[in-house]
């Protein structure tokens, strides 16, 4: 399994090596200015948060639909609204197999870049678009992942107002861009009581996704692990 990311070119190793040394330092860094976001969930619980970003997608999020199947995993996916717009039927498939549907964002722009009455209206669309596709409560639909995970005091105060809550993760490798083997080791490291982990199955960078989740799923599972949705970590965090 080591050998997927052969064909690689070194400059595109060395950015992936780069890449993922440079989010961990920074997320590091926000983690302890951001303690109230849920980047971590119960460290006295074996359980793992497994997560997806940037769907849905027609080619990729089928594939990983069927293998979180085969390993009985509930998931979360984080949407993208335009994509949502072009696949309304992905997404209650995503919703149908028993998974969380979270929002990532309507268009791929980091929310402080928005104005925050566009951003408030994208947001509020984007829900309106799950709950239609899902046939459920707009007002369940809380969990936002803000793109590339870039937010400030000001974003977290304005969609608490708004009443979302902020989502982070402590693993995020960039699969899109480095050996498969790679990936796989570094989900395997960070899979401690209460990891959230962040894979991609949209915006083009989702064609090893589900790949991935085989290979990671029955380690993960032999360690005494279970599979919780974000709901379920951040209903806990907030008892």
């Amino acid at each position: 399994m080591g050998r997927q990311g052969c064909e690689l070119r070194p400059n595109t190793v060395h950015d992936a090596v780069a890449l993922h040394r440079v989010l961990l330092r920074t997320y590091a860094w926000m983690q302890t200015r951001h303690p109230d976001v849920l980047w971590q969930g119960d460290s006295s619980r074996c359980e793992i948060a497994l997560t997806f970003d940037d769907g849905p997608h027609p080619r990729d999020t089928p594939r990983v639909l069927e293998v979180l199947a085969k390993h009985k995993i509930q998931a979360t996916f984080f949407l993208i609204g335009k994509d949502l717009e072009r696949n309304p039927n992905l997404v209650k498939q995503v919703h149908d197999g028993g998974h969380q549907v979270g929002i990532h964002c309507y268009r791929h722009i980091p929310f402080p870049f928005e104005k925050p009455d566009l951003l408030r209206k994208h947001l509020d669309h984007t829900r309106e678009l799950i709950a239609n596709a899902c046939g459920i409560s707009p007002e369940t639909i809380r969990d936002v992942r803000p793109p590339y995970g870039f937010f400030t005091a000001k974003t977290k105060t304005m969609l608490t107002e708004w009443g979302y809550r902020l989502v982070m993760w402590n693993c995020i490798p960039p699969h899109f861009l480095q050996p498969l083997s790679w990936t796989v080791r570094q989900v395997l490291d960070s899979s401690v009581p209460g990891s959230v982990i962040v894979l991609h199955d949209g915006h083009g960078h989702g064609s090893k996704a589900a790949q991935i989740v085989e290979l990671i799923a029955p380690p993960i599972k032999a360690e005494g692990f279970d599979f919780v949705t974000i709901k379920q970590m951040q209903d806990r965090k907030n008892k």
